[in-house]
């Protein structure tokens, strides 16, 4: 059994708060962003890595730190069966992840946002446009989600979206010989939403 243990110290990685620059107020090099509370500490990152086997973890080599920009996309749909008296209306609501992909939020879990000061170097330039995330989010809506629970494609429109920032452990692992990145979500929901 391979033991659960960090070849590299995670130290510098944890979310101190940031010293206040006196002038300003606002500390340098960071910018202000709506953000999912960082979650998942160092000490979890064993435990949420995929495994071998199911059984097998694999060691850390090292892991960082970063912000990943997301979308949550709310999609209103109408579903008309024979007639206009037959017919189904309703909400959905996406997160797009420019890494997972497209997940639905089926048990109407509340995202709880906060504003913080982010540091400039955490901030990850891997992006989606909002014309993307959207026609991602209506996609699955209509084909995976809808379609499977009517059996008939719907009629869709966007209520909102919304841009947001979402913590990410990048960690690299070592399986024997082979290395291999894992992106690890580091919010309350890393392993609720299924991605496809």
């Amino acid at each position: 059994m391979v033991e659960k243990k960090l070849v590299k110290s995670l130290a510098a990685q944890k979310g101190k708060k940031l010293e206040r620059v006196k002038q300003g107020g606002k500390p340098e090099n960071t910018s202000r962003c709506r953000t999912l509370p960082l979650k998942v500490r160092e000490e979890d990152i064993p435990e949420l890595l995929r495994k071998k086997f199911f059984l097998f973890t694999p060691k850390i080599k090292k892991a960082e730190l970063f912000y990943l920009s997301c979308w949550r996309v709310e999609l209103r749909f109408y579903v008309s069966y024979l007639n206009a008296r037959r017919e189904d209306k309703g909400t959905l609501e996406f997160i797009v992840d420019p890494i997972k992909g497209c997940g639905v939020n089926e048990e109407r879990i509340r995202l709880k946002f906060a504003y913080d000061n982010i540091p400039d170097n955490l901030i990850s330039d891997k992006t989606m446009t909002k014309e993307v995330a959207e026609k991602k989010a209506i996609i699955d809506a209509r084909w995976k989600v809808l379609l499977s629970r009517y059996k008939r494609p719907a009629e869709l429109e966007t209520v909102s979206t919304m841009s947001f920032l979402r913590p990410y452990y990048k960690v690299y692992t070592v399986w024997g010989s082979k290395e291999e990145i894992q992106w690890i979500p580091a919010d309350n929901f890393a392993s609720y939403f299924i991605y496809n």
